[in-house]
C-alpha cells in the first residue's frame, strides 16, 4: 500500500514540462494502455458527445481534454497508476447528478466517468447488495423489487449511488436504518496507488468509516456491498407514499405540520417526509407547496402524517401501495435534464421561524428573477426545500459504526431541518445573475437563524453549492478521522491534489 513517491514526483515534474500540450500525453498514454483501448472517448466522438448530454445539469457538464470510462476495477487501477505517473488532473462522474461546476467533472483534465459500471446484484449467500458506482438508483430498485428487497439509497430514482453514498444519503429509510452510507458493510475502493482493497468493519475499518460521508478524497469506489432492507408492504417489494400538492396559502400551515413531524418521528421511524415550495412562473398562481410522504412499512395514511391531511383537501394526492421503482420514478420526473441548475444548502434547528423567513425571502427572489427572465425571454424555476434531520438517524449511525458527517454533534440539542434552494434555467446570463441572489438568500436565512440562537454551521454535502466548504462544517472529531486516514491511504494527497472535481477534505481543525 506504500506509494511509490519518486514515481508520483516524475509524473508531475513531466506534466509540467508538457503543460503546453497536456492533452496528447494524459489522454494518449490511458489509450494506449492496452486494456483501456476503446474505453477513452475525445472531443467529437459520439460516445463523447452522448455523455456530456446526461449530466443532470448543464452547468457541471464541462467537457474534459478526454474521458475515460472503466468495466471493471482492474481498468480502475490501472486508470489511477498512469493519471498518477503522468501527473494528469482528473474529475470523477457516477450518475451525474450534481449540480455545479466542477462536481462531477473537468475542463483541464480527464473525467473518469463510471457509467459502464451500472451493474446491481443480490446474493442470498451473503445477504448483501452489491452495486457499482454507475448505477442510478432506479436501476438499483428495478432489479431488486421482484425480490421483494430494498437498500436505503437515493428517493429520486435518476441520481447515481456514487455520489448519493460518498456524500451521505438521504433515503425513505433515514430515521429508522440512519444515512444511507452507514448501511454500505464493505467497500471495495482503489487506493492512490493503484491498490485494491476493501474496507469493513473488520478490513481497514478506519477508511470504511471515514468513506461514510467524506467523498472521493480516500480513492475510488468500485463496488458498494449494502445490507438489504425487507419491504413487508401489503404486496411484495411495495411500500406507500407519493405527493400532496397543495396552494401557496398553505405555506404557514406546511411549515408546522413538518415541525411537528419532526418532533414526533420518533413514534414512527419508518414514515419520512419532505416539504417543498416550488415556483414555476408559467403555473397559475406560480407557488405550490409539494409535500413528499412516504412509510416503509406499507400503511396507507399512518397518523405521522395526520398535521398534513389535517391542512384540508390537497389539490392533488399521488399516495398509493406502490413499487420503489414506481415511486422514485416519480421523484425523478419532477427533477428534469437539460437545465442549468444551482444548489445551495443550510440547516438550523426545528423552529418555524427560519422557514416562515426562508418563504418570504424565495418570493422576493422569484420576482427578482421573473423581472430578469421577461428582459433576456428566459425560463426558471425555484424550489425551496425543507426536510428532518433527527436525533433517530444520528442514533442508527452511530450504531452501525459511525460516519465523518459530523452530525452528532449538532443534535445533541434536538432536531434539526435541512434546508435546500434549487434555482433552474435555461439560460446561462440568468445563471449568472441568479447565483449570487441565491447565495445572499442562503446567507440571510443562516444569519437570521443565528440571530434567533437556532443556527447550525453544518452542510450536508450532497446538497452543497462548490462555494460551500461542506467538509470544513463536520467538526474536529469528524475532520482528525478523514484527515488521518488521508494521510494514511493517500499520503502524497493525489485525491486533494490531482483531482480537481468534488469537494476536498478541509485541511483547517
Amino acid at each position: 500500500m506504500l506509494f511509490n513517491t519518486l514515481t508520483i514526483l516524475v509524473g508531475i515534474v513531466a506534466f509540467a514540462a508538457a503543460n503546453q500540450t497536456p492533452l496528447p500525453r494524459c489522454c494518449n498514454d490511458l489509450n494506449n494502455i492496452d486494456e483501456l483501448r476503446g474505453k477513452v472517448y475525445f472531443p467529437g466522438s459520439d460516445t463523447y458527445a452522448g455523455r456530456i448530454k446526461t449530466y443532470f445539469s448543464k452547468s457541471a457538464a464541462l467537457e474534459p481534454w478526454c474521458m475515460v470510462l472503466p468495466s471493471t476495477t482492474e481498468d480502475v487501477s490501472l486508470i489511477v497508476k498512469a493519471l498518477v505517473a503522468n501527473g494528469c488532473p482528473f474529475g470523477v462522474r457516477s450518475g451525474g447528478h450534481s449540480s455545479h461546476p466542477l462536481s462531477n467533472s473537468v475542463e483541464k483534465g480527464i473525467t473518469v466517468d463510471f457509467g459502464h459500471m451500472n451493474a446491481t446484484a443480490w446474493n442470498p449467500n451473503t445477504s448483501l447488495v452489491s452495486i457499482q458506482p454507475g448505477s442510478r438508483w432506479q436501476d438499483v430498485y428495478d432489479v431488486l423489487t421482484p425480490y421483494g428487497i430494498t437498500v436505503a439509497g437515493g428517493r429520486v430514482g435518476s441520481v447515481g449511488v456514487g455520489g448519493l453514498l460518498s456524500g451521505g444519503g438521504i433515503s425513505f429509510f433515514a430515521a429508522s436504518h440512519g444515512w444511507a452510507c452507514d448501511n454500505i458493510a464493505n467497500y471495495e475502493v482503489v487506493l492512490a496507488d493503484g491498490s485494491i482493497v476493501n474496507a469493513n468493519a473488520q478490513d481497514n475499518p478506519d477508511l470504511w468509516q471515514a468513506l461514510k460521508g467524506g467523498s472521493a478524497n480516500l480513492g475510488l469506489v468500485t463496488r458498494f456491498d449494502m445490507l438489504p432492507i425487507e419491504l413487508v408492504g401489503t404486496s411484495k417489494g411495495t411500500i406507500w407514499g407519493g405527493n400532496l400538492i397543495f396552494g401557496s396559502e398553505s405555506g404557514s400551515d406546511l411549515i408546522n405540520a413538518l415541525i411537528d413531524f419532526t418532533d414526533n418521528v420518533y413514534k414512527d421511524e419508518n414514515s419520512s417526509v419532505s416539504v417543498s415550495f416550488s415556483y414555476q412562473p408559467k403555473l397559475a398562481g406560480g407557488m405550490v407547496g409539494l409535500v413528499s410522504i412516504e412509510n416503509t412499512l406499507g400503511l396507507s395514511k399512518p397518523p405521522a402524517f395526520d398535521g398534513f391531511y389535517g391542512i384540508g383537501a390537497a389539490l392533488n394526492d399521488t399516495t398509493r401501495v406502490d413499487t420503489m421503482s414506481a415511486l422514485s420514478k416519480e421523484l425523478s420526473e419532477g427533477q428534469p435534464m437539460g437545465f442549468r441548475n444551482m444548489f445551495i444548502t443550510a440547516s438550523f434547528k426545528n423552529d418555524p421561524r427560519p422557514m416562515t423567513y426562508a418563504l418570504e425571502k424565495v418570493n422576493k427572489l422569484n420576482a427578482e428573477l421573473e423581472e430578469i427572465t421577461q428582459t433576456l425571454s428566459a425560463n426558471f424555476t425555484t424550489v425551496y426545500t425543507v426536510q428532518p434531520v433527527t436525533e433517530s438517524i444520528v442514533e442508527k449511525s452511530i450504531a452501525k459504526g459511525g460516519n465523518v458527517m459530523g452530525l452528532d454533534r449538532y443534535l445533541n440539542d434536538g432536531n434539526g431541518i435541512l434546508f435546500l434552494l434549487i434555482v433552474s434555467t435555461d439560460d446561462a446570463g440568468v445563471e449568472r445573475l441568479a447565483i449570487p441572489k441565491a447565495q445572499a438568500l442562503v446567507r440571510d436565512v443562516e444569519a437570521y437563524a443565528e440571530e434567533l440562537g437556532v443556527g447550525r454551521e453544518w452542510k450536508y454535502l450532497n446538497y452543497a453549492h462548490g462555494s460551500q466548504d461542506a467538509l470544513a462544517t463536520v467538526g474536529k472529531e469528524a475532520l482528525d478521522k478523514l484527515q488521518a486516514a488521508s494521510a494514511k491511504y493517500d499520503p502524497n494527497r493525489i485525491f486533494q491534489k490531482l483531482r480537481t472535481s468534488g469537494f476536498k477534505i478541509s485541511q483547517d481543525k
